[in-house]
């Protein structure tokens, strides 16, 4: 499913994303699962001093907690949301899919590449490569396809929607950055059944145990695994 605002200027997208992340404050579910995939990859990298990039930063949280592990640098079409919530963090304001040959450790790109048209995709991955030092690593998360779609579609979900919406499925995904990266691990995070949203007194039942209750800290790792989850994780290395 491709779901576009047609003739949307990049002005126009700036302005658009700029209004969309100031309503945006504490983080959501969603965010949360995937933050803390991101996070415990991030774990498992050794070394001081490491540079990270977060390509596609937004309203910059993840450029804040990533700087935690080392020097980190969000960079993104608008930039202004972010500085004033982190002043402390350096914030690039930019074209993500044309950035300067740079020589980072870790590049994070996080539910950024289905917000690019799909012809320009590709740009976006040898952006990713051009900004990673050989042997730099790649952490990307993308809604999965066949998952969102359906949720989309099941529980009426359009008007959620962003202005550029090119879902990629995990073939689709790994074909698209196979020519520049190593694949090391490909899966899924977050469980979301359809089916019990669609039924309220399930809906709340679900939420009270995977949203409040934190159930998706003991789902999600199982998840990793398989095709099921709502949104892609990924992990490759540059190739020389």
């Amino acid at each position: 499913m491709t779901i576009m605002i047609q003739g949307e200027s990049q002005r126009e997208q700036k302005k658009f994303y700029e209004h969309f992340w100031r309503e945006l404050d504490a983080l959501t579910c969603d965010e949360k699962c995937r933050m803390r995939f991101i996070l415990s990859e991030l774990r498992r990298l050794k070394g001081a001093g490491l540079r990270l990039a977060d390509v596609g930063s937004g309203r910059g949280w993840l450029t804040e907690l990533m700087s935690h592990f080392g020097e980190a640098t969000g960079f993104d079409q608008s930039a202004s949301v972010a500085r004033r919530r982190y002043p402390l963090r350096h914030f690039v304001e930019c074209d993500v899919t044309a950035l300067a040959a740079d020589d980072f450790d870790v590049a994070v790109c996080s539910e950024v590449i289905e917000h690019i048209r799909y012809e320009n995709q590709p740009e976006l991955v040898r952006s990713l490569f051009s900004i990673l030092k050989e042997g730099g690593k790649l952490i990307l998360t993308t809604p999965n396809k066949p998952s969102v779609s359906d949720a989309v579609d099941k529980l009426s979900l359009q008007h959620e929607l962003q202005p550029i919406e090119n879902w990629l499925d995990i073939e689709e995904l790994s074909r698209l950055v196979s020519p520049q990266f190593e694949i090391e691990r490909i899966g899924t995070v977050m469980f979301f059944p359809v089916a019990l949203r669609k039924v309220a007194p399930l809906s709340r039942l679900y939420r009270l145990l995977y949203e409040q209750a934190k159930t998706y800290r003991l789902l999600d790792p199982l998840l990793q695994r398989t095709r099921l989850g709502l949104y892609i994780a990924l992990v490759a290395r540059r190739k020389p």
